[in-house]
């Protein structure tokens, strides 16, 4: 018989480490994996484990701030924003509940999902924690020990209070019985949607890191520390910090475009 742990000891015990931590609620529909998911984010949000938060389910209604995020590209530039440079500064957590992964990363379309692996590894180093669930038909070069470091299984539609959880890492399972409801509320028949690119210009959300809304306030205060009531030695911290976070993205492109051009240009032939 697995042993069941008090949630909040699981909710710490997977999802607190210093690293990101992916993993995905399997079972049919009208098991609960969606209210599951976000009873995992409120708790990882109330246990101050994570720093950010974002789904792709549209209407959802919090007692924290939880951005609506439906393509890959704003995501990405959320956890960069919010972790400018990690290596010097720590790394803050971006969770991310992506629903309906078994649409976005299907195994019958694998073709599709070489970008999506390609940058996975890559967000994370950026703090981002994704939480996803599926019916099935999830590729299984996305949904494995490479990323994932586990998976829930919830079978029984006349019993949405149980679940089991199933170690990538360790092979250890757990049951849990009794999941409450989770205080978030969303719209239990909306469809998720996630892409890789935004569709249209009003998806492009990015939110400012505190020393972006710093430099934007000393800018609309006429570059004057003073009158935008910031101390100029910590004004000076978070210039120093924007500008080693553009230089960081200024180098990685031109690293990026050289090693694009080493690949494209043909080999000369003695």
């Amino acid at each position: 018989m697995p042993r069941i742990y008090s949630f909040n000891d699981f909710i710490k015990h997977i999802y607190g480490k210093s690293e990101s931590v992916f993993t995905c609620i399997l079972g049919p529909n009208e098991t609960g994996k969606t209210n599951m998911n976000f009873l995992i984010m409120e708790r990882i949000h109330d246990l101050g484990i994570a720093d950010r938060f974002g789904t792709n389910v549209k209407d959802v209604t919090a007692d924290f701030e939880i951005d609506f995020i439906q393509d890959f590209e704003t995501l990405k530039k959320n956890c960069e924003m919010l972790n400018p440079n990690p290596k010097k500064y720590g790394l803050k957590k971006y969770v991310y509940f992506g629903s309906e992964i078994g649409k976005w990363a299907a195994r019958d379309k694998a073709w599709l999902n070489t970008d999506l692996i390609g940058e996975l590894q890559t967000v994370r180093k950026y703090g981002l924690s994704m939480l996803t669930d599926a019916i099935d038909r999830v590729d299984a070069r996305v949904l494995s020990p490479r990323f994932f470091a586990g998976e829930f299984e919830k079978p029984f539609k006349n019993n949405k209070t149980f679940a089991t959880w199933k170690d990538y890492t360790t092979g250890q399972e757990y049951t849990f019985k009794d999941i409450p409801k989770t205080r978030i509320d969303y719209d239990t028949y909306d469809t998720a949607n996630f892409y890789m690119q935004p569709q249209t210009p009003d998806d492009i959300n990015i939110r400012l890191n505190h020393e972006h809304l710093l430099l934007k306030r000393y800018f609309e205060c006429g570059k004057s520390w003073k009158k935008a009531g910031i101390h100029p030695q910590e004004g000076k911290r978070a210039k120093d910090k924007v500008l080693d976070q553009y230089m960081e993205q200024y180098l990685k492109t031109i690293q990026e475009e050289e090693a694009s051009k080493a690949v494209s240009e043909p080999i000369a032939e003695s």
